[in-house]
């Protein structure tokens, strides 16, 4: 009897060391993942392009920065583009639509830093690419879509002086992308010190830019309401990719929820 009750002594000790080790390196990885992929001071890089210029590539997470426990506010987002003191900032919106509707198309983390820009006299351009065609898919990318991206970037660095400073804001998954073309084609990274300064805040009190309610409400009509009229009236396009862009009145009152966050200067939903 003596000896079975060791025996299982032994096993329940085996299995709480294995549990143990395994729960240490689940904590490990995660850790890794977290500092690789959301922690904001990874999403900073910084290079000088063959041109001589000071470029900074900075990632966002769009509408996850209202969720407190990600720990990158928009108040952090807007004190890097404030801390990084660009001549022009570059960021993830369509410019052909925003020349024929006037309109800035990208997530909201690009309509607020667009916003901050243009109230602060802070060149902007715009660099994303996108098409609706037969083989569109929703809340997806790809290859030739950062491709784009990356010619629109390069195109727009050359009309830009040398010793200019210049930061490009997009889409975490895009920094990831964008970082792998720009080591590729030439631009030479840059150690930055520091990172976590970059996200402090210089203002006593948070606001948010005084034409972000505007541009938002503006961007919002136009997926609800412009964008599907655009894609309709395609006649190269099926009826089954036609029918995923209809009005859609719910999506314009959920969007305009924002707003109340904006006119009360709050950070987080």
């Amino acid at each position: 009897m003596t000896s079975i009750i060791k025996k299982k002594s032994k096993i329940i000790k085996r299995i709480f060391i294995g549990l143990s080790i395994v729960l240490i390196v689940a904590i490990v990885v995660l850790g890794l993942l977290w500092n690789r992929y959301l922690n904001k001071n990874s999403l900073l890089k910084k290079f000088e392009t063959t041109q001589n210029q000071e470029v900074y590539l900075l990632g966002t997470f769009h509408t996850s920065h209202f969720n407190k426990w990600v720990n990158y506010s928009m108040e952090d987002l807007l004190s890097a583009v404030q801390n990084v003191q660009p001549d022009v900032v570059f960021i993830e919106a369509r410019e052909q639509y925003f020349k024929d509707y006037g309109v800035v198309d990208g997530p909201i983390d690009m309509t607020v830093v667009y916003s901050h820009c243009t109230d602060n006299d802070i060149a902007v351009e715009m660099i994303d690419w996108g098409v609706v065609d037969n083989s569109f898919k929703p809340n997806t990318t790809n290859d030739k879509r950062d491709d784009m991206i990356f010619a629109n970037i390069d195109n727009k660095l050359n009309t830009i002086p040398e010793n200019s400073k210049i930061l490009v804001v997009c889409g975490s998954g895009h920094f990831y992308e964008q970082t792998k073309r720009f080591l590729n084609n030439g631009f030479e990274p840059l150690k930055i010190q520091n990172k976590a300064t970059y996200f402090e805040s210089q203002d006593v009190d948070f606001k948010y830019p005084v034409s972000v309610e505007a541009v938002w409400k503006k961007r919002t009509y136009f997926y609800a309401y412009t964008y599907p009229d655009i894609v309709g009236q395609d006649k190269t396009l099926d009826k089954n990719i036609k029918s995923k862009f209809k009005h859609n009145d719910v999506f314009y009152q959920q969007q305009l929820e924002y707003c109340d966050l904006f006119s009360k200067n709050e950070l987080y939903k």
